[in-house]
């Protein structure tokens, strides 16, 4: 069992990206106009966390996020599930309420037949350094934030109209909706799972988002590794 535990945990990260894209296609990391960084710690030996970059033009980069709800074997086949259809819907991948939308009917589609739904919370953006757009839709998620270096500003990247929406495969046809916010050099977008604020301190508390979004302001202006690094050793030092 501790064998098969190991393999799989060795493969759940291979699926994971292993190099960023750049852009232009022909642009060296250093220079890239979006450049990228991550961390993954899993609960378990293996887990419901996924992400994926993807260079959808030399100007767009897709960004998806998702989370399975609780632990193991089962949140991990059920990963591996979403980056088989992630993977099927690059077609879709401009549109991001109406990727969403079809990667929530895929997954709905395979998992009534089981009679045991899985909770599975999921974000995606689409950013234009050209434009300095990105649009973005969330399927119950928690909101990634916005940080504005060059003005000292966190914003949650919300949709205009306060309204939450469905987690994925719970429903058979949400609609998910596209907000566009603007983007300049310099910003930086955080995108995490639940994993990162539900941490219990010593005492019993909870780490909270008011905390994440405080120790994520007094480290604004840090590299973003580096930021990543002092953040979670802030969350791991809580009370």
């Amino acid at each position: 069992m501790e064998e098969n535990l190991r393999m799989a945990h060795e493969i759940q990260a291979a699926i994971l990206p292993q190099q960023y894209p750049v852009f232009p296609h022909d642009a060296t990391p250093e220079s890239s106009a979006f450049q990228f960084v991550h961390r993954y710690q899993a609960a378990e030996s293996v887990s419901g966390d996924f992400f994926n970059i993807s260079a959808l033009s030399d100007s767009e980069a897709g960004v998806f996020i998702c989370d399975v709800a609780g632990h193991g074997t089962r949140a991990a086949l059920v990963t591996a599930m979403i980056r088989a259809l992630v993977e099927e819907l690059k077609p879709l991948a401009r549109e991001p309420g109406n990727f969403l939308r079809k990667l929530n009917s895929d997954l709905h589609s395979i998992l009534k037949s089981t009679g045991s739904p899985m909770l599975t919370t999921a974000f995606y953006l689409v950013a234009d350094w050209r434009t300095g757009k990105m649009r973005f839709a969330n399927a119950g998620h928690p909101k990634p934030l916005l940080m504005h270096r060059a003005t000292g500003r966190v914003e949650p990247l919300a949709h205009a109209t306060g309204r939450g929406e469905p987690a994925l495969g719970l429903f058979d046809n949400p609609s998910y909706q596209t907000s566009e916010v603007t983007i300049a050099p310099g910003d930086f977008v955080m995108l995490f799972t639940d994993g990162l604020f539900e941490v219990q301190g010593s005492n019993e508390e909870l780490y909270s988002q008011e905390l994440l979004m405080l120790d994520v302001k007094n480290l604004l202006q840090k590299p973003a590794a580096q930021m990543f690094d002092e953040l979670l050793a802030a969350i791991r030092a809580s009370p």
